[in-house]
């Protein structure tokens, strides 16, 4: 019934949502309100904890429906397909701020636990976590004042608050949102597809990508590969391929051993001004500021 429930929705196949995650850090914290171009149906490879601080509306967590109001505190595991839409109206038609998110890779909490025996006391959280969870109680709640309060944090802070966020919710009362059975299904080929054109970026970034030569190998025109790319992964080819180039960018910086404009090239442009245009609309700096501040920040941890 609550699948069938869910195609009545229209929600379609979820959006492919490549989170752009600074190699500075072990996880990406951050806020944003609705309606915006973050909050919409999709799925990625990387844990969710969501936090929703404003509004009623309805949310989806595979093939779960249900309501949520200030306060939801749910747990994602990778690839469940998630969304919240708020009711809205003409007095409100945007609210600012409305969620909280923190996402982090299942990679980088596996070498943890292997690392430090005392954190498998979250196994059974992170298994759950494949069906979603939503948590409840005041352990909850107060998980939920931790999680808004790492925006003024330093970076070692935000760290051990989201150790202590995961320890603290392992420990909470919860339920699991999608059914066991739940598989997440985008419309076969076209998920692979979207696997295929993905992988292939992520392997040629540094080499000169064109759409047409892409659509071309994926049996389409260049219009419908457009569309297609569009709706798989909320980017243009373009914009898509450009933030892969300057994540990849700030990755060669932080090791420090290549000049600029070495970096420039090997990410795959072929003009100076242009990455530095581009990384600055990104990243808000320059590469040469980034790489300072970096630099700066790796000596107040020494």
């Amino acid at each position: 019934m609550i699948a069938a429930q869910l195609n009545d929705t229209r929600l379609g196949a979820p959006v492919f949502e490549s989170v752009s995650q600074d190699p500075k850090f072990s996880f990406y914290w951050h806020c944003h309100d609705f309606p915006a171009p973050l909050a919409r149906w999709n799925y990625h490879p990387e844990y969710e904890l969501h936090l929703t601080r404003y509004s009623e509306g309805h949310y989806f967590v595979g093939d779960y429906i249900g309501r949520f109001e200030p306060g939801n505190l749910v747990l994602v595991g990778p690839n469940i397909p998630h969304a919240w839409f708020s009711d809205l109206n003409d007095v409100r038609p945007l609210i600012k701020g409305r969620d909280v998110v923190l996402q982090f890779k299942g990679e980088w909490l596996e070498h943890m636990m292997e690392l430090c025996p005392e954190l498998n006391c979250l196994s059974k959280l992170i298994a759950d976590s494949a069906l979603g969870i939503e948590f409840k109680g005041e352990e909850a709640d107060r998980c939920a004042d931790l999680l808004v309060s790492m925006s003024e944090q330093d970076n070692a802070g935000r760290l051990l608050t989201m150790l202590a966020i995961l320890r603290s919710l392992s420990q909470c009362n919860y339920r699991t949102l999608a059914g066991k059975g739940y598989v997440l299904d985008i419309k076969g080929t076209s998920s692979e597809q979207v696997d295929s054109i993905l992988r292939y970026i992520h392997d040629h970034f540094h080499e000169e990508l064109r759409m047409s030569a892409l659509a071309e190998k994926h049996g389409m025109t260049p219009s419908t590969f457009s569309r297609f790319f569009k709706h798989a992964t909320g980017d243009t080819f373009v914009a898509f391929l450009r933030r892969i180039r300057i994540d990849h960018a700030c990755r060669l910086l932080l090791e420090g051993r290549q000049s600029i404009a070495d970096i420039c090239f090997r990410v795959g442009y072929n003009n100076l001004s242009n990455f530095n245009r581009h990384f600055r609309e990104q990243k808000g700096m320059t590469p040469r500021q980034y790489q300072q501040n970096t630099a700066e920040l790796m000596l107040t941890r020494t």
